[in-house]
């Protein structure tokens, strides 16, 4: 087992871990080590690491199976378990907060980000614990919140949605909007707000308000890492317990390219 040392990079979330290479494969107690770290954590940054795709894809499997992303017309060419986050020509970065693939039964575990090319300055990547966003409710709004369920759908009106995702990945899905750690045990607001066509009860309109009118009174500096990046960095965070936003305070005409892979989780439940 690789001599893991873990600091932590801020009081509520994030931690870095050191004294290891993903390149090269981890054993069992590396790997539930690595496991009890992010659902501790929630996010944890590995610096200087240098992978090839099918290396990139093997330490992904340290955190469990890897999952088929929607919107194929992002995937790597030849790898269709990587996905391509790159900006260029003004597209569009994702600075709405985020949890993602929401519209699968089982969303994701996990999303792990490699730094490919990185701009000389801006174009990081913020993490919030919705762990800790949940604590910081008042009882009465813990108690509403986990009385609802919202309806997921892919993103309505997003440019270039191949026809075979759309009929694949378009159908809606049910989930609570508080869920609960299958290995942490405990409770985080869990939603997608480009992804939740309405909460059930509620109007598209009123949910979206509603969603935005809580985004605005959880999220705080103090729940939140930013993580600037380092060509080389490979940043993991528990997509059953944050959301998260990239940031396009960056030099366009500079590329900011990331190997994005998903890891398959579990189907969201409140107990």
């Amino acid at each position: 087992m690789p001599e893991l040392t873990i600091r932590k990079l801020h009081p509520a979330i994030g931690a870095e871990v050191t004294g290891i290479n993903l390149a090269e494969p981890v054993d069992d107690a590396t790997t539930e080590a690595l496991s009890q770290a992010l659902s501790e954590h929630l996010a944890l940054v590995f610096p200087n690491q240098d992978l090839t795709p099918d290396q990139y894809l093997s330490a992904a499997t340290a955190f469990g199976p890897v999952m088929r992303q929607h919107y194929s017309q992002n995937h790597m060419p030849g790898y269709s378990n990587i996905g391509l986050v790159l900006h260029k020509n003004g597209q569009k970065v994702a600075e709405n907060w985020h949890t993602d693939h929401t519209n699968h039964e089982k969303p994701p575990l996990a999303t792990m980000l490699y730094g490919v090319e990185i701009p000389s300055a801006g174009g990081g990547t913020s993490i919030a614990s919705m762990r800790a966003a949940y604590d910081a409710l008042s009882e009465n709004e813990r108690e509403r919140l986990c009385a609802m369920k919202s309806v997921n759908t892919l993103d309505i009106d997003r440019a270039g949605t191949r026809a075979e995702d759309e009929e694949k990945y378009g159908k809606p899905v049910i989930h609570p909007m508080v869920r609960t750690h299958p290995v942490h045990g405990t409770r985080a607001v869990f939603f997608h707000i480009t992804k939740v066509h309405y909460i059930e009860g509620m109007s598209p309109d009123f949910s979206r308000a509603y969603m935005e009118d809580l985004l605005e009174r959880m999220i705080r500096p103090e729940i939140i890492y930013h993580h600037q990046w380092k060509k080389g960095d490979v940043l993991i965070f528990d997509d059953r317990a944050t959301l998260h936003r990239a940031h396009g305070d960056y030099d366009r005409s500079e590329s900011r390219v990331l190997w994005r892979i998903l890891v398959e989780g579990d189907k969201p439940r409140l107990v």
